[in-house]
Parts: C-alpha cells; structure tokens; sequence
C-alpha cells in the first residue's frame, strides 16, 4: 500500500527542505508512520482550501464580488492559512522528534513557532535563489529578482502568520470584523505563504498518484452508508 512507504520516502524528501540535524522523525517507527499520515492529510486540507479559494478569486476578478462570493473566498483564504500554518508546525515537531511542540509555554512558545516559521521561510526563498544560481532551477522558474526581493523575510512575518491564524481562522474574535484587514494581509504576505505552500507541495502530495490511504480519515462515513436502509440519509 501507498501508505507503508511514508516513513523512507517521505521522511527523505521532507528532510532535504526542513531537516536540520542527522535524525528525521519520531523515535516509534508506528508513530512516525502515522504522523506522516496525519501530514499528507493536513496537506490536503490546505490544497482543498487553496483551490476553492483560487477559483472563487477568478470569479471574482471576472464578474466581480458579490457578499456571498467574497464571504466564500475569505473562508477559503482563512481555511487555507490555517492549515497551511498547522503544516508547518506539526512538520517541524517532527524534524524535533515529537509528535507536538508542548514546551515551552506562554510567550516562550510562541518565540520558538515564530523562530522556526522565520527559518523555514528564509530557507525556502535563498534555496529558490541557490538553483537559480546554479543553473538547476526549472525554465518555467520566476527571475532571481523576484526572489531577491523577498530578503529579508520581514521580522514580523511569522508572529503575523500566527496571529491571523488566530484570529481569523482558530478563535472567534470581534477584532475580524473591522481590525483584521485580510485584504491587506494577503498583498504583504502572499508571496510567502504560496512559496511555502507550493514548496510542500512536492513532498507531501504527489499529483497523478492514487489518493493515499489514510486510513480511519477515508472511512469517515463509509460505516454508517452501508448500514443505511434504502432511502435513509442520516442527516437528521
């Protein structure tokens, strides 16, 4: 099955852009296995909302916004940061040889995510400059000025990324409604945030390939529908 070979393969890709040190990976060969899993899923998630998002934002450029589009498209956009920020996380929690970064706490933890947001972001945009050197880059690849331009990362990008993942897309707040301008966000940060989507994209979702088996995620369901008398929907 696609799935058993998560651990020599996809820990091999993954450590090539995010690994820092010799180990990839938790300790439990079982747990590592289905942490990967559990990644590929979130992944997933991020691109499911990315491409409703993208095709809502064609629409939208096209024949305009009306409330229940741009509504829609705000909901894609937060749905795809916030899965792309949970990625991230748990993808790093990893290469750290945990399941979940627990410690330290309080402000401290927030240092550290926002630390290794920075480092991966960084990385990503001078290895994109590094093969364009080098001449390995794509043909289809954007100048080296587009990523030159993008160093230094603003300081403030990962605390940023964070924050709006918070308050647009984890915790209900007031603040959404008139001080968190998603607009604005997304013309300073977009740039990053598809690079770190786009980059991912290649380890952890293989296009072409048969959806993988997640397991107890794709049998969502599937129990209940067989049990169903013909002309039951279970919605109520």
């Amino acid at each position: 099955m696609w799935q058993q070979h998560w651990p020599p393969r996809v820990a091999t890709r993954y450590h090539k852009y995010f690994g820092s040190g010799d180990h990839v990976g938790i300790p439990d060969p079982e747990i590592d296995r289905q942490h990967c899993a559990a990644l590929v899923h979130e992944y997933h998630r991020c691109k499911d909302a990315f491409d409703v998002f993208a095709s809502l934002a064609e629409k939208i450029i096209l024949r305009g916004a009306s409330r229940h589009d741009a509504y829609r498209a705000y909901n894609a956009y937060s749905d795809f940061i916030l899965h792309l920020y949970e990625f991230l996380i748990a993808a790093q929690a990893r290469d750290l040889g945990v399941t979940d970064i627990t410690v330290p706490r309080g402000k401290q933890k927030h240092e550290l995510l926002d630390r290794l947001i920075q480092s991966i972001t960084t990385r990503i945009v001078q290895r994109k400059i590094n093969s364009i050197e080098r001449g390995i880059a794509p043909e289809w690849e954007n100048h080296i000025s587009a990523y030159q331009k993008m160093l230094p990362v603003p300081q403030d990008f990962a605390e940023k990324f964070r924050r709006i993942r918070n308050k647009i897309g984890g915790h209900v707040s007031y603040e959404r409604i008139k001080e968190i301008d998603l607009t604005r966000y997304y013309e300073e940060n977009h740039k990053y945030l598809y690079l770190l989507y786009r980059e991912c994209g290649d380890f952890w979702c293989h296009q072409g390939e048969e959806f993988p088996d997640l397991e107890i995620i794709n049998d969502f369901f599937g129990v209940i529908s067989r049990r169903m008398r013909p002309g039951e929907t279970g919605f109520n």
